[in-house]
């Protein structure tokens, strides 16, 4: 069996039988061996230097022996696709994992950058993983019996040190290491690092202590897997780590923890970075967060993970979407040919296949065509080419809409209040113009009102924007320029919604504003609670108003009234 075949064996039999395994063999690299797997479809890459031989000194050979090691290579990659596919699950859907999703990688970042010193912090992403290294390594030495590679490339780290002017390991990369030797090592894996360790008194004396330190919190004086893959004490036990190791980090550490790339885009072995940072990575851990009762993650915006939790929840609710096709006969090729007729046949349909028949010879042309049932797509373009949402966001809309304003450790005004609803109405609008194919084509505008009115207009491209204007609430007054939102639709058939829970203070001097709007446009207004003067006028003017008592009735209403307005102009 060749390498690359044997690799593939391991990764399918620790259950990642998706994704490709790619072997690359180089001649010259900066590191002697790298690994990286892309978690957008499990595709695995391995670099190593083609002249690169784990095993060639005295000691080296000596460990091999021992360890019964007959190919340093192969044993160094086998260890690496192990670490790599352990801090997702070794084996997969056995629960062993370390960090085992961007969501518990998020929870160990935050409690690291906590504990760290602020002059520290920037070195918080390698502590992190230097914790879950930890973890990880020793399930990869319970699962595997054997998990000497990982030794080697310890190994090849400290010279690659020497190489670059160093006396060995930096303060916390020897602690590292000295730790993982405690959890999971034995003699002669110890015995070969043990060459890369300080030789200076005073700095021997630090990393002791800190690994000392590490170990007693950690309460790691016996090796139990099961209490070290405790999922919710990981971020108090990184905790507990940052804050002892903290001190070494004088030095800053230059050696890799394990074989993630290097380069101008530096990317991380197992790709936990990588989809942490990509928008399905960020709503996995926006959504975990937001369930546990976690609060907000401080390491992205806190903007955009209530966007990315709207946008989720918004999904739950029920949208009917238009199918805008309608299928018919294609002709695609001809079956057979016959004489062409030069008193009945379409010139221009001639074929250059020539046709043989009593009067000679003449040219084809198509008897009977193939044909094939194609689905066209098709929608009139006269739908409201601008859709605007006008969303009270006084002091009284983040009430609870029935009762208490529900949870707010994640979601500032809480997850019952009136506002909750209304954004979940207003994210759900956009769901549903996304799926019937509509938002890409029309523009878009949001109104927030309270004290003062606020407009934000947009296309679709840029409507991030209207979304970040949605989670910017005031909770001032009740009042509302219609002035300035008749202005802005001027000329343009629109679909307008309003939302509010209240009187409108200044009604009698918006009114006559309010309806033009309203009059002018694809108009529905949606009211929380019971009529009052406002609501009244409108329904006297003609216009259609709807109450409702709940926040699910709410959400429900406001993507149902954008529904019906745009299924209009999508059915033919």
């Amino acid at each position: 069996m060749t390498l690359i075949q044997e690799l593939n064996r391991i990764k399918n039999s620790i259950g990642l039988v998706s994704g490709t395994l790619k072997l690359n063999e180089y001649d010259d690299t900066d590191k002697n061996v790298s690994a990286h797997i892309d978690p957008r479809n499990w595709s695995i890459e391995l670099n190593i230097n083609r002249g690169f031989n784990p095993i060639t000194d005295r000691r080296q050979k000596a460990y091999a022996r021992k360890k019964k090691i007959e190919d340093g290579k192969k044993q160094l990659l086998t260890d690496i696709l192990h670490h790599e596919l352990g801090h997702w699950e070794l084996p997969f859907h056995s629960g062993f994992g370390c960090p085992y999703d961007v969501y518990n990688h998020d929870l160990i970042l935050e409690a690291v950058k906590e504990a760290l010193p602020e002059d520290k912090q920037g070195q918080a992403g390698y502590v992190a993983n230097a914790f879950e290294d930890l973890i990880n390594n020793t399930r990869c030495k319970e699962y595997t019996g054997n998990f000497s590679g990982q030794v080697l490339f310890w190994d090849d780290e400290g010279f690659q040190c020497k190489r670059a002017g160093q006396k060995g390991y930096t303060p916390f990369y020897e602690a590292f290491v000295k730790l993982n030797m405690h959890l999971w090592g034995d003699n002669s894996d110890k015995a070969l690092l043990k060459r890369h360790n300080t030789k200076e008194i005073e700095q021997a004396v630090k990393v002791e202590e800190a690994v000392n330190k590490v170990v007693k919190e950690l309460s790691l004086d016996k090796v139990d897997t099961v209490k070290l893959f405790n999922k919710s004490e990981w971020p108090e036990m990184a905790s507990q780590f940052a804050a002892a190791l903290a001190p070494l980090l004088e030095i800053p550490p230059t050696e890799r923890l394990s074989a993630y790339q290097n380069g101008e885009k530096e990317q991380e072995g197992n790709g936990l970075e990588e989809k942490a940072s990509a928008k399905e990575g960020k709503e996995e851990i926006t959504y975990g967060r937001y369930k546990s009762g976690d609060g907000l993650s401080p390491n992205f915006e806190s903007h955009e993970q209530l966007d990315l939790l709207y946008k989720r929840l918004a999904r739950s609710i029920p949208v009917e979407v238009e199918a805008m096709t309608r299928e018919q006969s294609l002709a695609i090729a001809p079956l057979n040919f016959r004489a062409f007729d030069p008193e009945t046949d379409d010139v221009r349909k001639i074929k250059s296949k020539l046709y043989a028949n009593d009067e000679g010879v003449t040219f084809g042309h198509q008897r009977t065509p193939l044909t094939i049932a194609q689905k066209a797509k098709f929608q009139r373009k006269s739908f409201p080419d601008f859709k605007m949402v006008v969303l009270d966001n006084s002091g009284t809309m983040k009430e609870g809409i029935n009762g208490h304003q529900g949870d707010q450790t994640f979601i500032p005004w809480g997850d019952n209040s009136k506002y909750h609803y209304a954004l979940l109405g207003f994210y759900g609008i956009e769901q549903f113009l996304q799926a019937q194919g509509i938002a890409q084509y029309i523009g878009h505008g949001l109104a927030l009102f309270s004290s003062s009115t606020r407009y934000e207009e947009s296309d679709f491209k840029n409507i991030h924007q209207l979304r970040k204007l949605a989670l910017s609430p005031d909770w001032g007054g009740t009042k509302l320029d219609a002035r300035t939102l008749v202005d802005a639709l001027q000329g343009r058939e629109s679909f307008v919604l309003s939302i509010s829970d209240g009187e409108i203070e200044n009604w009698s001097s918006a009114k006559s504003e309010f309806e033009k709007l309203a009059k002018e446009n694809y108009f529905a207004h949606i009211q929380i609670g019971g009529s009052n003067r406002f609501t009244q006028d409108l329904e006297g003017m003609g216009l259609p108003v709807f109450y409702v008592s709940s926040g699910e009735e709410l959400s429900k209403l406001m993507v149902n009234t954008a529904t019906n307005t745009y299924k209009r102009f999508t059915k033919q």
